[in-house]
């Protein structure tokens, strides 16, 4: 067993995680960061960001950025944490500048921006991704900026619980591939440990590799610890490649329909995310496929090289439909404080930033503010609060607990089964009778099929059990909200119902069931 005494501690390793250790390692306590896979090369975040929105252009006012947000997500973002990102956009820019990442600027040296999909404004920038032979991406820029700072950094670890006394977080338990457990003993703890993007069949083609894979590890942690989850009925899908919102042409049908004529005849291919998926996933659907992406000499291909290297000389590229991320997850304030005394969230382990549907860019805007709100204010808690010892009781109980998995079912087939069902029942369109069985399925597969995991490779033992209990969250989360709204999309109630509905769905865990309530919004404090 290896023991681990901190101030700090941050379980993930993506550009939130990464944000949040810089931060909290410049006030001089001791921050260690707990990564299941490489820190750098693991999550979502290093082959995806690259576009960050932010407000440079002088059209663009923070008011405007608000309206968008909020009209993109529904009405239901918490309007305080949608408003601290927008403030927050120009510095997180500029801070990230400062560590040495690069932004595509125009031949007047001023920044390019590009109008993202759900922006009425030009507010994306681009970071430079590739530098002479070697890829620079996010983290590992914020890596080697935590490294500079004296974070300690501990990888192919993977958290299992997170532990409390008296309602206040006191630290985590962790275990290695080869079942080595940790006991990581924390003032202050980040959850900053990516989404679940193996939720579905269709994961996104630079994601693909094992080794990018989350599983709804933040979320199911938050769950077993108490934290309430928000808005986890909203799963994003996207276009794939998504070209025409960015590089200009049109999608159109076998017919030779510019298919975004009929479903938003303004936005066009720059509508929210959840329009462009709803009309590639109708017209499919009703026969009109393949959807084709008529590119238009790729305008402003400068600010992304390989787009422009694999697209330019075609005229034509068949256009599908990836997911995405989960965009709810645990509640958390503008300081990214949770419920729990103690315990921060930031990147896409949190909720209540999007809503029902997340424009472009704004997924990297949110990692480096509440990053770095999270390492700041975990910090201030720290310094401030005594060390509550861990009981060994509690290590034995997580390590019984991970002994008794031992059966004989492959993991990778629960994972199958998981993704078939979402895609099948808990997908693009939905009705409550194919959510509700898909619910029953989870809970079912959770009690019987949990037990009998192989442990040869506990960490896929561990993976398959956070994204059944994932999938479960969010298909009962779905059948709740008895609307239609952005990427929640029932025939069963087609209309959005602002009477009713203008609130966040809510899970707790009752016994570790899932309990279902409703939550208000939080209003902007003017």
């Amino acid at each position: 067993m290896e023991a681990i005494t901190t101030d700090v501690l941050i379980i993930g390793g993506g550009a939130a995680a990464a944000r949040a250790a810089v931060e909290a390692a410049s006030s001089g306590v001791q921050v260690d960061l707990v990564d299941k896979g490489k820190f750098g090369e693991s999550g979502s975040s290093p082959p995806s960001l690259s576009g960050l929105s932010a407000i440079f252009n002088k059209e663009d006012s923070y008011e405007h950025f608000f309206e968008d947000w909020i009209h993109s997500g529904g009405y239901i973002s918490d309007q305080n944490l949608v408003w601290e990102a927008i403030t927050q956009s120009r510095k997180a820019v500029e801070r990230l500048e400062a560590m040495g990442m690069e932004f595509i600027r125009n031949p007047d040296g001023s920044r390019l921006l590009y109008r993202g999909a759900g922006h009425r404004i030009a507010r994306g920038l681009t970071a430079v991704r590739f530098q002479g032979a070697g890829r620079l991406n996010v983290v590992t820029l914020l890596r080697a900026e935590a490294e500079k700072r004296g974070v300690h950094i501990h990888e192919g670890v993977m958290v299992t619980r997170l532990l409390k006394k008296n309602k206040q977080v006191i630290g985590a338990v962790g275990i290695s591939r080869n079942r080595i457990f940790s006991i990581l003993s924390a003032k202050a703890v980040i959850l900053a440990a990516g989404g679940a993007n193996r939720l579905y069949p269709n994961v996104a083609s630079r994601i693909v590799d094992p080794k990018y894979r989350t599983t709804g590890d933040g979320f199911c942690l938050a769950f077993a610890a108490g934290v309430p989850l928000i808005d986890m009925e909203f799963t994003q899908f996207r276009d794939s490649p998504p070209g025409a919102a960015r590089f200009g042409g049109g999608y159109l049908n076998r017919l030779g329909e510019r298919i975004m004529k009929k479903y938003d005849p303004q936005a066009l291919e720059k509508a929210p995310r959840h329009k462009v998926v709803e009309a590639i996933y109708r017209e499919i659907k009703a026969g009109r496929g393949p959807i084709m992406w008529e590119v238009e000499g790729i305008r402003g291909a400068e600010a992304d090289m390989a787009i422009a290297q694999q697209y330019a000389n075609r005229r034509w590229v068949e256009i599908n439909i990836d997911f995405q991320r989960v965009i709810g997850g645990a509640l958390m304030n503008e300081r990214a404080e949770t419920p729990i005394l103690g315990l921060f969230a930031a990147g896409e382990s949190s909720g209540g930033v999007h809503g029902g549907d997340r424009m472009q860019g704004n997924a990297f805007l949110e990692t480096q503010v509440f990053g770095a709100n999270a390492g700041r204010n975990a910090v201030s808690f720290a310094i401030n609060t005594e060390r509550i010892n861990i009981k060994p009781a509690q290590l034995n109980e997580e390590q019984a607990m991970i002994s008794r998995i031992n059966g004989n079912t492959d993991p990778a087939e629960v994972i199958q089964n998981v993704q078939r069902i979402m895609w099948e029942q808990v997908g693009v369109i939905r009705d409550g009778v194919n959510l509700k069985e898909a619910g029953t399925k989870f809970e079912q597969l959770r009690r019987d099929t949990t037990p009998r995991l192989s442990g040869d490779d506990i960490f896929a033992a561990l993976e398959a059990a956070n994204l059944l209990q994932t999938a479960e969250m969010v298909a009962k989360s779905a059948l709740s909200r008895e609307e239609t709204r952005r990427t929640q999309i029932r025939t069963d109630y087609p209309l959005t119902g602002d009477s009713k509905w203008l609130k966040h769905v809510c899970i707790t865990n009752r016994a570790g069931e899932i309990f279902i309530s409703i939550l208000p919004i939080v209003s902007r404090l003017r």
